[in-house]
């Protein structure tokens, strides 16, 4: 029974003394005193000054249940401040806050360093900030995320609202020669014909990031996103360069840079997806950061299972081009070929200008039609110039064949044209054979034939179809006629001083 009234009288007590802590707890977070958040950098042997930091209000204190909490435009984040106990999960928390928050949306305050690497955000109400740094050109190098909290308690229950911290920090991005091309296709799951075809988005957005660890976490510096832009074509490519010795881990992101991991099912509306790393890729590069390291490739895969709005069936079309010479042989020449893709006969409607590989294939990806971007086309293939422009076939020095139309269905994705130039000759040489002698008779009456010589001449003349030397008959011709009146008007000369 004494026991009984010991425990009871026990119980009371520490139900008491909770009551005074959350009654003391209460009233220190309903003082309407300000605070500040002093940020020092670390030495990094760089200049300190200048760095600059936004500090979001991400939360406040809920009396009701005695915690901390995020603000409720952060619910989707997923981050719990009661489950957060290390420094790694509160920076961990910090870039979560970052990438998927809506941080534009709160109340924020924005600070510099001095040249001391010294920062100091006064008059800030109580609650929970996010401080982050902003982008640009990391002189200092590149500070982690971090979290503050106003006031803070130390384990015997000291409260602090004038809070000093030396965020983690790394040194500033080194530039190398390193380089890593990432390259984007999208295709569709067909459910009439069992198979994955690839897609061209008419103008879509898609964005990769560059980072430091294999979860994704800790980004390659600040501005550690590119986008890829694909607009009726059907891969898009991004480049990080001038990239430092490392290994580096590749994710396709959102805008923010919240990673979509492979092979997860995005559940997005109204479309369903899932991001693929291509056969023989791999989001891991190492790099020694020089100039003869191969680049780095990274290749993903969109697969949708919906097909989205304003996405077509891709189709390609292979177009050959042989050059040859009058005897059909395959021959090399410096000029370069262009043909223009058109969707309309009269070559007017022009979709896309590819240059052409001599005597080689190339192959140009193309959209199906109708407004699904499923429905069969005619393609018109011509060759023009580097423009698009159809070639004027009377001064282009090559005897042009195979310029074709091409129907590409859901069924029959791939067609094909071959285009062969044969180059035509625009001179010729001609020999043309003249005697040179005296053609007036000998003294004993006779021709000497054995004192005639001839002579051999080169003449160029542009090769119509007749090897007859016209022009040289032109101008024979107009040399005898100048003779005949030379020598009328000298007769009549004479005639004339005769007479007189």
């Amino acid at each position: 029974m004494k026991q009984i009234k010991h425990l009871t009288t026990m119980i009371c007590i520490a139900l008491m003394a909770l009551a005074v802590f959350w009654t003391i707890q209460k009233e220190a977070l309903a003082d309407t005193k300000p605070g500040s958040i002093t940020v020092r950098l670390h030495e990094l042997k760089t200049p300190k000054k200048d760095v600059k930091f936004t500090a979001y209000f991400v939360g406040g204190w809920n009396a009701a249940e005695g915690k901390w909490e995020l603000d409720e435009s952060l619910a989707q984040t997923g981050v719990d401040l009661e489950n957060l106990t290390s420094a790694d999960e509160l920076e961990i928390a910090a870039r979560k806050l970052i990438m998927k928050g809506n941080l534009e949306e709160l109340e924020a305050v924005n600070g510099q360093t001095d040249d001391s690497g010294t920062m100091v955000l006064s008059d800030l109400k109580w609650g929970i900030y996010l401080l982050k740094q902003q982008s640009g050109e990391e002189v200092y190098g590149t500070v982690s995320p971090f979290l503050v909290t106003i006031p803070s308690f130390d384990e015997d229950g000291t409260r602090t609202i004038d809070l000093t911290v030396e965020p983690k920090a790394q040194a500033p991005i080194k530039k190398e020669a390193g380089r890593i091309e990432v390259t984007k296709r999208v295709g569709y799951l067909d459910p009439e014909l069992f198979e994955i075809v690839d897609l061209i988005p008419e103008d879509a957005t898609y964005y990769v990031g560059i980072f430091r660890d294999r979860q994704g976490y800790i980004p390659y510096g600040t501005n550690y996103i590119k986008p890829i832009h694909m607009k009726g074509i059907s891969t898009g490519t991004a480049v990080f360069s001038e990239l430092e010795a490392g290994t580096y881990y590749i994710f396709e992101t959102d805008s923010k840079g919240n990673v979509y991991q492979p092979d997860e099912l995005q559940p997005g509306e109204p479309y369903s997806w899932i991001c693929q790393v291509e056969d023989g890729s791999t989001q891991e590069i190492t790099l020694d950061g020089k100039a003869n390291t191969p680049a780095g490739k990274v290749g993903f895969y969109n697969l949708y299972y919906d097909l989205p709005e304003d996405y077509r069936y891709k189709a390609s079309i292979n177009i050959e081009k042989k050059v040859l010479n009058e005897n059909e042989e395959q021959i090399e020449v410096t000029d370069t070929f262009y043909a223009g893709i058109f969707r309309d006969k009269e070559g007017t409607d022009l979709y896309q200008v590819a240059e052409l590989a001599q005597n080689d294939t190339v192959t140009i990806s193309v959209p199906l039609g109708g407004e699904d971007g499923q429905e069969p086309i005619t393609y018109y293939i011509f060759e023009t110039d580097k423009d698009g422009n159809l070639l004027d076939k009377s001064t282009f020095p090559y005897e042009v064949s195979g310029e074709d139309s091409v129907d590409v269905t859901k069924g029959n994705l791939i067609g094909d044209v071959s285009l062969t130039n044969v180059k035509q000759e625009t001179e010729e040489s001609t020999e043309i054979e003249e005697e040179d002698g005296d053609d007036s008779d000998n003294s004993d009456g006779s021709n000497n034939s054995d004192n005639s010589k001839k002579s051999t001449k080169k003449s160029s003349s542009r090769k119509t179809g007749d090897d007859t030397p016209i022009t040289l008959y032109v101008i024979m011709l107009a040399v005898a006629i100048m003779a005949v009146v030379i020598l009328t008007r000298s007769r009549i000369l004479k005639g004339r001083k005769k007479h007189e």
